[in-house]
């Protein structure tokens, strides 16, 4: 059964009139009564009855009205989930990032995020490329601010951030314009953000597991050096002597999604909106 049909005898009904119902619902009354002639051809008996009482239901009809009103309601009650699943309404959104980003980036993403979706619920969690890759793979995350370096998953590169050796400010090297790996090996390497063609590098990192504050202050300290993306050393000037490498080494942040997973609409907004930071923040460079 068509469900405008139904909508519209129950319309009918409720009001007492035909010409109140097609007002009501936007139709001529011609077309409503076309409407109705045809629904009760559909089922093989009379629903309404017409007359100076105006329209009501026949016994058929009246013994129906009870389930085409529950039909009616729950189709309505769907088409509003729809809305909400579409809008991302009363959803949960599950996004992962790097330390870095997280400091960065998601504070100023999710606020534009929340004034165009302010019922939804955005779960964030932390953690290094393996963690947030696995995350990823394992469903419990939807996607991840993180380096593009896992094939598993796609990546949707958003910004090329350079790496820098990070120095104490009294190291030999200091008053460098830029500094090659050659140049620190042998160095106490705290860590090394390096993925292709520092495997040398890597051996020397005697604290991989160290968030990215604590291997500063430990350069700061003259424990030894480290080599760091960009966004890592914000905040660390006067502190730390932060040179470019030579060549120059660098690294690509994006969004990462989970692997055969159609993305939300919050997902989406959230990819949008991310794309629109990162475009303002290179401008402003």
């Amino acid at each position: 059964m068509n469900l405008q049909k139904l909508e519209a005898l129950v319309t009918a009904i409720d009001l007492g009139s035909f010409s109140r119902a097609a007002e009501t619902l936007g139709y001529t009354q011609s077309g409503l009564t076309h409407m109705m002639n045809s629904l009760e051809d559909e089922l093989g008996f009379a629903l309404i009855r017409r007359g100076y009482f105006g329209v009501r239901p026949t016994e058929e009809g009246e013994r129906l009205l009870p389930g085409i009103r529950r039909l009616l309601a729950m189709e309505r009650e769907l088409a509003e989930e729809v809305r909400h699943i579409k809008k991302g309404g009363d959803a949960c959104l599950r996004v992962g990032a790097l330390p870095s980003l997280s400091a960065c980036w998601l504070p100023p993403i999710l606020s534009a995020l929340y004034r165009e979706l302010p019922e939804l619920s955005v779960e964030v969690s932390g953690g290094g490329e393996s963690e947030l890759s696995e995350a990823l793979f394992s469903g419990r995350l939807d996607l991840a601010f993180t380096v593009g370096s896992d094939a598993s998953c796609e990546f949707l590169p958003l910004y090329e951030e350079a790496l820098y050796a990070v120095l104490p400010l009294g190291h030999r090297a200091a008053g460098y314009e830029a500094v090659s790996l050659d140049t620190l090996l042998g160095e106490r390497l705290l860590s090394s953000a390096l993925s292709e063609g520092g495997e040398r590098m890597r051996e020397q990192v005697g604290q991989p597991a160290l968030e990215d504050a604590a291997i500063l202050s430990m350069v700061e300290h003259g424990l030894g050096v480290a080599i760091l993306p960009a966004l890592s050393i914000r905040g660390w000037e006067g502190r730390v002597c932060a040179l470019p490498l030579s060549p120059q080494r660098g690294r690509s942040l994006g969004i990462a999604l989970a692997p055969g997973k159609r993305p939300s609409e919050a997902a989406r907004r959230l990819i949008a909106l991310s794309r629109r930071f990162i475009d303002s923040v290179t401008e402003e460079v």
